[in-house]
């Protein structure tokens, strides 16, 4: 059993394990695969030296046998090795999550959630470039195999080649993860040889234009896609057509990066979202009421100061079956134990607030408008 707290804290961590198991799965697909027909090939290599004629023949085979087998044996070892890892990694992020459900003892939970931060902003400075930074928070906070920057730090290099109008090393990882690129519904290919098409024509390269298009962009779009950017050839880089303008435009490349990106982020199962903003924003609905956007804004109150007012404005608000009156004053919980008093201006304190604040011969100032009252025109406040 699992208390509601340590339950979300699990949840919110669940991809912690994920992509090493993907990049386990996935050694162990391709590997296979490649094993299976190399002891293929080395047992018709074992057939054919039983049918030489002679032994001379059959030492020279044998010899080229061992070379394969021991090449074999290596990438065989390799194999094992990187599955070996990945799976270690995994072992080791389950004990970090069932630390978590297991512990009681305050000092270690409060230790995991340290972690737990410190992985939470890794992810956040992968997420926007801050390369350096995250490495080396991560080798300061000790959690090398809690976090996963392989995803982002191999993409590093793609999107800088992209802001360099180099599309070459991204055609290469497209042609890498093809297969499982095919599962998605992002068709980031076609955009590349279609910007390539599009090089080709704002340096007057029509014919080269049409012989790459020939090429490179006969499949994987939709005809009337296909047509439409065929229809480029018709267009100049200067063209003032609302429609084929934009397909000129310098802010292609940047699309490009954003949209390599986001594949990468769905091949290895990742969130749009960093994990930051996810954390931040559940804690901003939970504590966003109507008030924080209203002239009576508490001063204790995150939501109702800047920058997170802002922040959370599109958020909803929070759902509460229970009301509590805070004290402005005091931040106590007014009840039976610190009766809400108003004063004659209609402004509400806590009996205690009021009680400390009280000068001599029971005068109060009220904080917001500066009038005085005497404590016995107060009013006990009951809700009903």
């Amino acid at each position: 059993w699992i208390s509601a707290r340590k339950s979300e804290a699990v949840v919110s961590t669940q991809s912690t394990g994920w992509i090493s198991a993907r990049k386990s799965e996935a050694v162990v697909s391709t590997q296979s695969t490649g094993i299976d027909k190399e002891i293929s090939q080395l047992n018709t290599l074992i057939s054919n030296i039983e049918r030489l004629p002679s032994p001379e023949l059959e030492e020279q085979a044998i010899r080229g046998l061992r070379e394969k087998l021991g090449a074999f044996k290596k990438r065989y070892l390799d194999c094992l090795s990187k599955e070996g890892g990945y799976a270690s990694k995994c072992l080791k992020r389950l004990h970090y999550l069932q630390e978590y459900i297991d512990e009681t003892d305050a000092k270690v939970e409060a230790i995991w959630k340290k972690k737990r931060l410190n992985r939470i902003l890794v992810d956040y400075f992968l997420r926007n470039s801050n390369y350096e930074t995250a490495i080396e928070l991560v080798k300061s906070a000790g959690i090398e195999s809690e976090v996963d920057t392989e995803p982002f730090l191999a993409g590093r290099e793609i999107e800088r080649s992209l802001a360099a109008h180099d599309t070459s090393p991204c055609l290469q990882w497209c042609h890498e993860n093809r297969s499982r690129l095919k599962k998605t519904k992002i068709n980031l290919e076609f955009k590349l040889h279609t910007q390539n098409f599009i090089e080709r024509i704002r340096v007057g390269d029509y014919v080269g234009a049409i012989q790459y298009a020939q090429r490179h962009l006969v499949e994987g779009e939709t005809p009337e896609k296909l047509q439409e950017t065929m229809a480029l050839l018709a267009f100049k880089p200067t063209t003032q057509c609302e429609k084929y303008r934009g397909y000129f435009s310098e802010g292609r490349w940047e699309e490009l990066v954003k949209e390599f990106r986001r594949t990468n982020y769905e091949l290895h199962h990742l969130h749009n979202e960093s994990l930051l903003a996810t954390v931040l924003q559940s804690g901003l609905s939970v504590i966003k009421t109507y008030q924080c956007y209203s002239s009576e804004r508490s001063g204790d109150c995150p939501v109702c100061n800047e920058p997170l007012n802002t922040l959370a404005s599109s958020l909803p608000f929070s759902h509460c079956t229970q009301s509590r009156l805070i004290c402005r004053l005091s931040g106590e919980v007014m009840n039976e134990h610190n009766h809400p008093l108003m004063l004659p201006n209609g402004h509400v304190y806590g009996e205690r607030a009021l009680t400390e604040m009280m000068e001599t011969e029971g005068i109060i100032t009220c904080p917001r408008t500066d009038e005085k009252f005497w404590l016995d025109q107060c009013k006990k406040v009951f809700v009903m």
